[in-house]
């Protein structure tokens, strides 16, 4: 009994082949050259740094087709944010965690370690649900 064989798109990439946060799964075969001075280089370079691009293909890709590339938004800046707000969510919600562990083993409950107990839960889910938020934006 064999499984059926699903059909392959011939413009997709088998794996990204490409690091960074440029979304990258279709084949780039085809190609546009242009020459620059070394001046025009150089200026073409800074503006991409200035606009934040991780890349200035990236950025010439952005400029060329605007539309095309919403999906690339995200500048290595942002990415490394955006990383490092996960990260620090997920510290946050690790003490959250250990606070309520605490609370819950306290031989005194009472109307404030209860309080204290809801106010923990409503915050732990505030968190998961920015880091969800965040972790959707990959």
């Amino acid at each position: 009994m064999g499984y059926p064989q699903k059909e392959k798109d011939p413009t997709l990439k088998r794996r990204a082949g490409q690091a960074g946060v440029e979304v990258n799964k279709k084949i780039r075969n085809k190609r546009f050259e242009i020459r620059f001075t070394p001046e025009e280089w150089i200026a073409l370079q800074e503006r991409s740094a200035e606009a934040g691009a991780s890349s200035t293909a990236i950025f010439a890709r952005a400029v060329l087709l605007p539309s095309n590339h919403q999906a690339d938004q995200e500048t290595k800046a942002e990415h490394k944010l955006r990383v490092q707000l996960l990260a620090s969510l997920g510290k946050i919600g690790s003490n959250i965690n250990q606070i309520a562990r605490s609370l819950n083993r306290m031989k005194v409950w009472n109307s404030t370690t209860e309080g204290m107990f809801q106010e923990l839960t409503k915050i732990q889910e505030g968190v998961s649900t920015i880091a969800e938020l965040f972790r959707g934006k990959k």
